[in-house]
């Protein structure tokens, strides 16, 4: 009977309805969108930078991070207590060095990114970044450049680079290697700069032989800080540090933090016009019904059983406002998931600045969707409670008389 009556009086009150389930459709769609943005952004920017690239946490030497000298490495196998870490999925150690790289009449500073092809290969998506050529074998003598430097220093494939650098307590680093392939790291600072050879070709450049400057250490998915934690209960701390992503890329972790207090901002501003716009078609109808509620209390009616259809059809009004939002808001943010926004123009020259991509995915974590239309529903269940209020203070014969 309840039921009924809630469903008749939504009905009958067409006006109110579609106002106020227009508005909590919107309200979700929007808030959906803009934090799914918001999310898709950080989380391009962690694959980018640091999933493909640094990993979410690093042993180095200690020293190697303020100094980042070949001298400042390690025998490799001083790691592998760490493999029968229950919270350790890989250990991928690399070899981070300078060298000036050379073709012909062009010169530049590069950074050489000695990696093991086939730990690699298992572990990180770095393979997918290879856009020509052929990606590292394990027996290859050849190098992959980023796309940017191909362009700087006007190479092809097959082609060579003479390299220059000082290698292991001093001694020379010298050689030239062919290149195998094209990769595109997403960052175009990266792309501009790096270099990457196979682990044991690096060691060999630069005399460092069973040694590393550093391993990427793979942990469970969103668990980096017991991954953190174990390591260095493990390792001594005069002879490693163990750095997680924040700490060497704080910029990153500040950026983050400010873009989603700016976030937050912004939907409390979109929830508080939500709030003071239900609240206003709230209490333009409930004066609008004044007269109906003193009626049905003059003919008999409970006032709680008033409340009841009341509560119910706000409990009706809000949740089919929810699922239409949801069915509206997923096709948009699947859409932007697998076709990002592209910035151009001035927006694409301070994004790619930065030395990120740009490009503004949607995330598809479906917490966010979840979070938002809770807090949707929420806000519509407290305005509606004047409705409330106003029912259980009506006295019919002034009600009436309105």
């Amino acid at each position: 009977m309840i039921l009924k009556l809630a469903w008749r009086n939504i009905f009958r009150n067409k006006r109110r309805s579609i106002i106020t389930v227009s508005s909590i459709v919107f309200a979700v769609v929007f808030a959906v969108t803009m934090r799914s943005l918001q999310h898709g952004a950080y989380d391009n920017m962690l694959k980018n930078i640091v999933g493909n690239y640094l990993g979410y946490v690093q042993v180095h030497f200690k020293g190697f991070w303020n100094e980042k000298t070949i001298d400042n490495s390690f025998y490799i196998e001083d790691l592998d207590s760490l493999k029968n870490d229950p919270t350790v999925t890989f250990i991928n150690p690399r070899i981070e060095g300078f060298a000036l790289a050379s073709h012909k009449k062009e010169s530049k500073p590069v950074v050489i990114l000695g990696l093991d092809a086939k730990m690699e290969n298992q572990n990180t998506p770095i393979k997918e970044s290879l856009i020509n050529g052929e990606f590292l074998s394990d027996n290859s003598d050849g190098i992959l450049i980023g796309k940017g430097l191909q362009k700087i220093m006007n190479v092809q494939m097959g082609d060579s680079l003479v390299f220059l650098s000082q290698g292991y307590q001093g001694s020379i680093a010298s050689g030239i290697y062919p290149i195998n392939g094209i990769v595109d790291l997403k960052t175009p600072d990266l792309n501009r700069r790096t270099v990457i050879m196979n682990l044991n070709r690096a060691q060999d450049f630069f005399g460092i032989n069973h040694m590393a400057t550093s391993a990427i250490i793979g942990p469970k998915i969103d668990e980096w800080e017991k991954t953190e934690k174990s390591i260095k209960e493990q390792l001594d701390s005069s002879q490693f540090e163990v750095m997680n992503w924040q700490q060497m890329l704080p910029e990153l972790k500040q950026l983050i933090d400010v873009d989603r207090a700016g976030g937050t901002f912004v939907l409390i501003i979109l929830y508080s016009i939500l709030t003071f716009s239900l609240f206003g078609t709230v209490l333009m109808l409930a004066e609008e019904r004044n007269f109906e509620f003193g009626v049905l209390v003059a003919i008999g009616m409970r006032k709680s059983m008033i409340i009841r259809v009341a509560i119910l059809e706000t409990l009706i009004m809000a949740l089919v406002g929810v699922i239409l939002g949801l069915l509206l808001v997923i096709p948009i943010v699947t859409y932007f998931h697998f076709y990002p926004i592209n910035l151009s123009g001035q927006m694409q020259e301070v994004v790619e600045q930065f030395g990120f991509e740009a490009i503004i995915p949607t995330s598809l974590d479906p917490s966010i969707s979840l979070t938002q239309t809770f807090i949707v529903f929420m806000i519509t269940i407290l305005v509606n409670l004047y409705t409330i209020i106003k029912i259980k203070n009506i006295q019919p014969s002034k009600a009436m008389r309105a």
